[in-house]
């Protein structure tokens, strides 16, 4: 990482002087992207963390505060990070009563619909501007590929690849 910018003068070095500012501006532009996307990511994590440790406040929920923070910061690992940690949330709940173990089942699925329609597509559209399908297909391909690691890195992968095939392989109209 202290090197980074070394290695990538590096690298850039290799291709033909013709190519290399194009190949620049088509990397800048992709790091462009998958740094919006992380900020973009870092906001719906905040948004769950504070979200649900309110609400399991609210619920008297023990440890409120830990099961918040790591709803939020699981909420990085794409729908399994979800399913784990309502999982344990529920379960402490359930320590308590099976009401309040419902009580939180319930938010996490008005939570996720709110998330899913308004502010997975608002957040994301803005920052990554990727299209449902290609990143449910990238989930898809990364977590079959490499599991967890696979689904971690398969969005900022399809931005990345994106990017390319917006410069490289798609042609570009004339008349517009």
């Amino acid at each position: 990482m202290l090197e980074g910018e070394y290695a990538y003068s590096f690298f850039l070095s290799l291709v033909p002087a013709t190519q290399r500012f194009r190949l620049n501006t088509t990397l800048r532009r992709a790091e462009s992207k998958v740094s919006k996307w992380l900020v973009g990511q870092g906001t719906l994590m905040l948004i769950l963390g504070v979200t649900s440790t309110i609400v399991f406040g609210l619920l008297h929920v023990r440890y409120f505060v830990l099961l918040g923070f790591l709803m939020g910061l699981f909420n990085i690992i794409p729908i399994a990070g979800g399913v784990i940690t309502i999982v344990i949330a529920a379960l402490v709940a359930a320590l308590d009563s099976w009401t309040k173990m419902a009580e939180v089942l319930i938010f996490y699925l008005v939570y996720v619909n709110v998330e899913n329609a308004i502010l997975i597509p608002r957040i994301m559209r803005s920052s990554v501007n990727l299209m449902g399908l290609t990143v449910l297909v990238a989930l898809l391909l990364g977590t079959s590929l490499a599991g967890i690691v696979g689904a971690l890195v398969s969005v900022p992968t399809a931005a990345l690849i994106t990017v390319l095939l917006e410069e490289y392989a798609v042609r570009k109209d004339s008349s517009a």
